[in-house]
């Protein structure tokens, strides 16, 4: 088989390579909270006002790329429905009973993880989200974005997406490996909880046909881990 063969046989599947490549890269350094800070913070004093409005950008950023971007592509490039990777309801009732399963059990180890000291190094994120209920709310709000974006595009655009090509487990091992690497440099528990977090936000789409069921799992961790590590 010559190469024009191959590329033409594979089109789809190279074609989204490609894209996760390049939206991966973009996000790292175009959507990162440092980029806002070099670009964008000029004049203003360093403490918690900044550091939510950097978060807020790095936030904002994994939204548009990681799923506003991928909607456009999936409808306009590559004419399929956003429901056929996961933006649904799906099995409502069984991702249900494992949110509120994680709801009851995730406190332990959260609590657990916030009592090391490099944990608490980096969250809460910045200080004002626990300053009040109120705060806490809008920090919500805001932190929110960054797991609808980070879920879609993993469990949703690359897990569900891949898996025509290298079936569940394949693709699943492929989100797991861009996810951990993602959180290299965070405390080594945060990056371990990744690799295993992957796994099984990987399983609860497929069961599920939903990404929504992951992104609430996620987005209620990472409140909670806001809350006990202040």
């Amino acid at each position: 088989m010559d190469l024009r063969t191959y590329f033409r046989e594979n089109q789809r599947e190279l074609l989204l390579w490609a894209i996760v490549v390049i939206f991966i890269t973009v996000k790292i350094y175009q959507g990162d909270q440092s980029f806002y800070t070099k670009h964008f913070a000029n004049g203003m004093e360093a403490g918690p006002v900044l550091d939510w409005y950097r978060w807020l950008y790095h936030h904002l950023a994994s939204l548009v790329l990681w799923a506003f971007v991928p909607f456009a592509i999936i409808v306009l490039l590559f004419k399929e429905k956003i429901s056929d990777f996961g933006w649904q309801a799906g099995d409502w009732k069984f991702g249900l009973k494992a949110t509120l399963i994680a709801i009851i059990v995730m406190p332990i180890p959260v609590y657990i993880s916030s009592l090391n000291p490099e944990h608490r190094e980096w969250y809460p994120l910045t200080t004002l989200a626990t300053a009040s209920a109120g705060y806490f709310a809008l920090w919500g709000l805001s932190y929110l974005p960054h797991y609808i974006g980070w879920e879609f595009f993993f469990r949703g655009f690359v897990g569900i997406g891949m898996s025509k090509f290298y079936g569940k487990i394949g693709a699943t091992g492929i989100q797991v490996i861009m996810t951990t690497l993602l959180h290299i440099g965070k405390p080594m528990g945060e990056t371990w909880g990744a690799a295993v977090g992957g796994i099984y936000l990987g399983w609860l789409t497929y069961r599920t046909g939903s990404v929504w069921w992951a992104i609430l799992f996620h987005f209620y961790l990472g409140m909670l881990n806001t809350w006990l590590c202040a």
